[in-house]
């Protein structure tokens, strides 16, 4: 966990610093980077030298996370490593603080719990971990906009989970996250107008690298030509491995599958109220090994039925 000003921990004998210090900067960070982000903080109580060299350590895995209040004589310090906090105003700040500090690139952070009171904040600390280039970036928040997810660098980004998000219209020179193997968008609202095609650019802009795939309950504010129904989108990354869709929303739009030619694994829900061409459907899964799928309706959820070792033709 992240040191308080109380901490207890006990310095180690100037010997053991020594030989820390003698290592290569590149072996010290690789080793330092493996450790929880809140262990590498609290190694700045080796020496006054190591006050602050955490802070430009390559690499970290960094999660921000919120927990129940606890009674004051069992609860852990107030920035723990997994930072794990309550809502207090201060504990956050004191994680944004940590983020802002890190002036090195990151290898992924996580955000889950910002409390509602401080909602209006989070897409500032979004902004400040997309400065950090993170290759990783999972993100669990309280359907806040988040504009500045679009500065993360489109090079560098290559695992992005959105769970309860909102996702307004890119900037005008946005082209995408190209670099994409991992794609988990859940409760996600897309603003602004025909959000549907932002996502069929947000998947086909990664399709060269894109292996993993999941969309649960996404949604679209604005109807096609006005009215209340989404338009229609295209699910296509010839590279998909594994995919699983669960559009059970009628707000889904009237999306289709694309060929995917290298898929192992789909699990898909349907909306049993949504026309749909089953046919059409198949044909693009006919080169998984493993299918589950199941209808979703208003009254009934049938189970899932899985298949093992396809054929189709």
């Amino acid at each position: 966990m992240l040191p308080t000003g109380d901490s207890h921990a006990q310095p180690l004998p100037a010997p053991a610093v020594r030989q820390l210090d003698d290592l290569p900067s590149d072996i010290l960070y690789k080793l330092l980077a493996g450790l929880p982000a809140g262990d590498v903080v609290r190694m700045s109580v080796l020496s006054q030298a190591w006050i602050s060299r955490w802070e430009s350590v390559p690499d970290l895995e960094i999660v921000i996370l919120a927990r129940r209040r606890r009674s004051r004589a069992r609860r852990p310090p107030s920035v723990p490593s997994e930072i794990d906090l309550d809502d207090r105003v201060r504990d956050w700040e004191s994680a944004a603080g940590f983020l802002e500090r890190c002036a090195a690139r990151v290898r992924g952070v996580s955000i889950r719990g910002i409390p509602l009171r401080l909602f209006d904040r989070a897409d500032g600390w979004v902004r400040t971990v997309a400065g950090k280039s993170p290759r990783s970036l999972s993100l669990a928040l309280n359907m806040t906009a988040l504009p500045s997810l679009f500065a993360c660098n489109p090079g560098a980004l290559a695992d992005l989970k959105l769970v309860t998000c909102v996702l307004p219209p890119p900037p005008p020179a946005f082209a995408g996250f190209r670099v994409l193997t991992a794609l988990d968008l859940d409760y996600v609202l897309f603003s602004g107008e025909k959000g549907w095609e932002r996502l069929e650019a947000m998947i086909s802009s990664a399709a060269p690298t894109l292996e993993k795939l999941r969309l649960a309950n996404i949604g679209f504010e604005h109807g096609a030509a006005g009215g209340a129904i989404p338009g229609a989108w295209i699910i296509q990354a010839s590279n998909l491995r594994w995919l699983e869709l669960r559009l059970t929303m009628a707000g889904a739009g009237s999306w289709e599958l694309g060929h995917q030619p290298k898929l192992d694994y789909a699990n898909i829900t349907l909306n049993a109220h949504e026309p749909r061409h089953y046919g059409s459907m198949l044909a693009a899964l006919a080169s998984v090994r493993e299918l589950e799928i199941g209808n979703f309706g208003c009254a009934t959820y049938q189970e899932m039925k899985t298949f093992h070792q396809m054929k189709i033709s």
